[in-house]
């Protein structure tokens, strides 16, 4: 059994116990750590280096690894991050959505909010009048008091200058 526990070896389980590491911790950067432990392991293998030696490749491989290729990975793996600005989206990013039909999935009353579907995603809503669980809304903005919430009108009422 003596003969398992190699060099090449120890480096491969040091190299897993890093990828291991990446996946519970933030940051990106215990891959590179795995990188270079991978890379000391073929060097231990197939060049025979000592222990020195296989360091030296060890913290070389990683410190490049990190240089060279964290920012092009970070890209890669958690994609862009910039959002272009839509004229009709509030300093809050939510979007006013004005004149847009929802579904009231709560029960939504003067003085208590609820819920609406809309664009696949649910929102609080407030508004004027009752307006029962799925019944067919119209947004008429962003609620004044909530800034995550929409002020709704049932889609059944006449609009308030009676359509004209």
């Amino acid at each position: 059994m003596d003969g398992f526990w190699t060099a090449h070896v120890m480096w491969f389980l040091v190299g897993t116990l890093f990828l291991l590491a990446e996946l519970a911790l933030p940051g990106f950067v215990m891959l590179f750590f795995a990188l270079g432990a991978f890379v000391a392991a073929f060097a231990a293998y197939a060049l025979g280096l000592g222990l020195g030696g296989q360091f030296v490749v060890f913290l070389a491989a990683s410190l490049i690894g990190l240089i060279l290729l964290r920012r092009m990975f970070l890209r890669v793996f958690r994609g862009s991050t910039h959002s272009p600005a839509q004229p009709d989206t509030e300093e809050v990013g939510l979007d006013a959505g004005a004149g847009k039909a929802a579904v009231a999935t709560r029960t939504i009353g003067p003085g208590a909010p609820g819920e609406i579907k809309y664009r696949g995603s649910f929102w609080r809503a407030e508004s004027a009048e009752t307006i029962g669980e799925g019944e067919n809304v119209v947004i008429l903005g962003q609620a004044q008091n909530d800034s995550g919430a929409y002020l709704v009108r049932s889609a059944k009422a006449e609009p308030r200058d009676g359509g004209r």
